[in-house]
């Protein structure tokens, strides 16, 4: 992957070659700058690799126009990022309607089924609140249920724990382990928060716009090979 730099272009990934496998949570970790963000973006579709293939339940997003992959994204993938990116004037299942709302669902409908989900990830007697009447660890539990309303085949999570306090991170990163469980999708996260690491099924190291290496969790944290 290159950007350009004036007159000369700049390579931020090197040859990278990465599977993420379904009904598993997998964690891209790295010093910033190394290419993880990068990384995730080119598997979300919303940055286009300037080399290489990229592959999402069997469709090639590199081969696909960006109004296919604009369709493509919105039908079968989920975001969640470190800032919360709410409405602020439309209510949690409002906010978390909205992917079902854009692929042309009802809106009655679509905030039906978003108030449903929150009611599963711990928010039924918050649905109606507005973002500033919730906290930071619920606000990220409406954006993860945006994320999954629709249930889509990859979810991608950019630091989803960098600005909550541990008990909330932790909280969050529970539900997006159950959301991993599901055979049929695959949780891709990208962060800096070793206190999160032992909720990965497998992480991926990267430095310097390469993958270093990849291994699983241990009981303090770190990651074996």
């Amino acid at each position: 992957m290159e950007f350009p730099n004036g007159s000369e272009r700049i390579r931020v990934l090197h040859g990278v070659d990465l599977d993420i496998g379904y009904g598993a949570l997998s964690m891209l970790v790295g010093p910033s700058g190394c290419g993880k963000t990068t990384m995730l973006s080119i598997l979300s579709g919303t940055l286009r690799a300037t080399s290489g293939s990229v592959e999402v339940m069997g469709q090639r997003l590199d081969k696909m126009s960006d109004s296919a992959r604009v369709k493509f994204r919105r039908r079968s993938i989920g975001f969640i990022f470190q800032q919360y990116n709410l409405i602020p004037t439309l209510s949690a299942a409002e906010n978390a309607a909205m992917p079902l709302i854009a692929d042309g669902v009802a809106w009655g409908q679509a905030t039906k089924r978003a108030a449903d989900l929150l009611a599963q990830l711990g928010l039924g007697a918050h649905t109606n609140r507005l973002p500033r009447q919730l906290s930071g660890g619920q606000q990220q539990r409406v954006a993860i249920a945006r994320a999954l309303v629709h249930a889509p085949a990859l979810v991608v999570c950019d630091e989803p724990t960098a600005a909550l306090d541990a008990e909330a991170g932790q909280a969050v990163m529970g539900l997006l382990d159950d959301a991993s469980a599901d055979p049929h999708r695959a949780v891709l996260v990208v962060t800096h928060d070793d206190r999160i690491f032992s909720f990965a099924d497998r992480i991926v190291r990267m430095e310097d716009g390469r993958v270093i290496g990849e291994g699983h969790p241990t009981s303090n944290g770190e990651s074996r090979s």
